[in-house]
């Protein structure tokens, strides 16, 4: 009850923004180097060096909308080197060219957003509807992010008041009692603008394939302990006090509850979440001081809440209870010059300090129950952790473009990972470059080492952890090539190579150790075609070669080939087909097994009702019932159809 009656007071508040501010005001141009929430630091129109010398992909929210993606991990699906998969522990995790999720620099807004006991994120919380735009980076990012990004960076923009809808809703429902729905509410005038927004997931369970064989631990139709809910409340606003000073301000409540499926075999056993509750703030501010120099920065403030219930194979025993913390507070600072010859210096200082706590009530002894999550509540650990960490970086990056025909970037930075046990220092550097060799023709490479320090479950967590564990180092190298082509086409294109040194991992006894060196080597490939208005067709295609430089053998769960083809359709009569297919060639399971290649194919048909503020839509995923594997004895979800409506005004 106290949830529904929290929904309807934002709901309430939210109604009663948009219809106090249905008329937008104009757009007002103002320099994006206020824009705080990018850590890269644009000067006028043109793309930064770090954006045009390296591969980065950016999904707007009209995009997000045509894909029909309700949550950021189907956004990513469709980018370039980027493999979703879901795991153990019936999480969708983000892997880059090879590289894990917990590699990934996760930011909103600028602002560091993964978890800080396991350096992971859940993008399957993350609702589209208050995401403007999505920018990924890959390959030799900038060091003005801090340590870790070997992987790439992920940048989810929300959406702000004076490029949204006043009042907009969407809401649709499927099989085993599942919805989703959310609200907003946008106002700007001409120095401010907010939104807010609520956003609901609820279903009590992910489909089972047809063709799945029931075995005596998954029968039936839907898969067992997958049920779900979770709310997501958010609110973000600036204001210009004057032309030369913006103040900004972000903030983000999930709630929720949901269950952790076992694999099929029952090797790994089940968990709840039961009491979820995450928050997060962000205050920015951004100040001209002259034409030459800019200074701009945040704090930040997030924190989850936790409660984990570990239980026996049947579930019909509860083994123990965790309960935990895990906090993240710091903050970035940048000082800009801007000089008149096209060159752009920007330094920065970040301080980021890391707490979890976690307890473990253990009730009951059950051999081999343990789910793997890191806190060792089904594994026989029991009493606290308690735990903390600081991370600080100071880094400097000169950037230089001569009227878009060529520029590079170069940066360094310095970190220091302060423990209470032990201090390390190490460092990051970065070299990029473009060269627009034509008009339709641009060259670009880049070259980095990064830094990814431990995070604290790999050195405190009960029955794995390892304090002794040193920083993993990757280096990297990229080189890339964007070429315009006949008939409306777009071709980007990008090989890399990158070598992971000290690549931190549990060993055969279930302890995190820096056990290898590994390397990484792949293209990305991606063609789009706009050569007909109503009609848009994307290719993508990626392949990566994975290698344990000390046993010469593969790595597991990364596809050699991945192939996706996107294409769209616009009726004169206001309909829209949209076909998204994806095919997975050559992988390994854990055991080093071939498995079976899969075919991925999702269709949505939509049809405008009202001009463009009322939209009816259908949309299936994994439409041919597809029986697949990303992860040991996890099945994926078969087909899912969903209804649904969206309105703005």
């Amino acid at each position: 009850m106290k949830k529904q009656q929290k929904v309807l007071r934002v709901s309430t508040l939210a109604l009663a923004m948009g219809l106090a501010y249905q008329v937008q005001a104009d757009d007002l141009e103002r320099d994006p180097i206020f824009n705080v929430s990018e850590v890269i630091v644009v000067h006028g129109e043109r793309a930064s060096v770090t954006e045009a010398a390296t591969t980065n992909w950016s999904i707007d929210a009209e995009e997000i909308k045509a894909s029909g993606a309700q949550s950021l991990d189907q956004v990513l699906e469709n980018v370039p080197g980027i493999y979703v998969r879901v795991g153990g522990d019936s999480t969708p995790r983000v892997d880059i060219r090879g590289l894990k999720t917990r590699h990934i620099t996760f930011l909103i807004n600028g602002v560091p957003a993964s978890s800080t006991e396991d350096g992971q994120f859940d993008p399957s919380v993350i609702p589209t509807n208050q995401i403007a735009r999505v920018d990924v980076s890959v390959g030799p990012s900038s060091v003005l992010y801090g340590p870790g990004g070997s992987a790439g960076v992920i940048n989810i923009i929300t959406k702000q008041g004076d490029n949204a809808s006043a009042f907009s809703g969407r809401l649709e429902a499927a099989q085993d009692n599942t919805f989703n729905g959310d609200l907003s509410a946008a106002g700007s005038g001409d120095n401010w603008q907010g939104i807010m927004s609520v956003t609901h997931q609820e279903t009590d369970g992910t489909p089972m394939p047809d063709d799945f064989e029931d075995t005596r631990n998954q029968i039936g139709d839907v898969r067992f302990n997958s049920d779900r809910k979770l709310t997501n409340y958010y609110a973000q606003g600036s204001y210009f006090i004057n032309d030369s000073t913006k103040l900004m301000a972000n903030y983000t409540q999930r709630d929720g509850e949901w269950g952790k499926s076992p694999t099929v075999d029952r090797k790994k056993a089940p968990s709840r979440i039961e009491d979820f509750n995450e928050q997060s703030m962000q205050l920015g501010a951004a100040h001209e001081i002259n034409e030459q120099y800019v200074v701009r920065g945040f704090v930040y403030y997030n924190q989850t809440d936790m409660v984990e219930n570990f239980y026996n194979h049947r579930m019909n025993n509860l083994n123990s209870i965790v309960k935990s913390t895990s906090k993240v507070s710091g903050t970035n600072l940048q000082f800009i010059s801007e000089f008149d010859y096209g060159a752009v210096l920007t330094t920065s200082v970040i301080v980021e300090k890391q707490d979890w706590f976690s307890h473990t009530n253990k009730l009951r002894s059950d051999k081999g129950t343990g789910s793997g999550g890191g806190t060792g509540g089904g594994q026989g650990g029991s009493g606290d952790i308690d735990e903390s960490l600081i991370v600080y970086t100071g880094a400097a990056e000169y950037q230089y473009q001569d009227d878009g025909k060529y520029g590079y970037s170069l940066g360094v930075a310095v970190h220091n990972y302060d423990l209470d046990v032990n201090s390390e220092t190490d460092f990051s550097v970065q070299a990029s470059a473009f060269y627009q060799a034509t008009d339709s023709s641009r060259i670009h490479t880049g070259l980095a080492r990064k830094v990814r320090y431990p995070s604290i479950s790999d050195l405190y967590a009960a029955n794995s952890g390892n304090v002794n564990l040193k920083a993993e180092v990757a280096n990297q190298f990229e080189l890339g090539l964007q070429q315009s082509l006949p008939f409306d086409t777009q071709l980007d294109i990008s090989s890399y190579i990158t070598d992971a040194n000290d690549y931190i991992a549990k060993d055969d006894n279930n302890q995190e150790q820096n056990i290898g060196d590994f390397r990484f080597m792949g293209v990305d490939l991606q063609m789009t075609n706009q050569y007909f208005d109503s009609l848009g067709v994307t290719f993508a295609y990626s392949y990566i070669d994975t290698e344990d430089r000390a046993t010469n053998e593969r790595l597991q769960y990364r596809p050699t080939h991945n192939l996706r083809l996107q294409a769209s359709y616009d009726f004169s009569f206001g309909l829209t087909t949209r076909l998204n297919a994806e095919r997975i060639i050559d992988q390994v399971n854990g055991k080093g097994v071939q498995l079976d290649n899969y075919t991925l194919v999702d269709l949505s048909l939509s049809q405008n009702i009202w001009h463009d503020n009322l939209e009816l839509y259908v949309r299936a995923t994994n439409l041919f019932d597809e029986l697949y594997y990303q992860s040991d004895f996890m099945p994926q979800a078969g087909r899912q159809v969903f209804i649904g409506i969206n309105w703005q005004v």
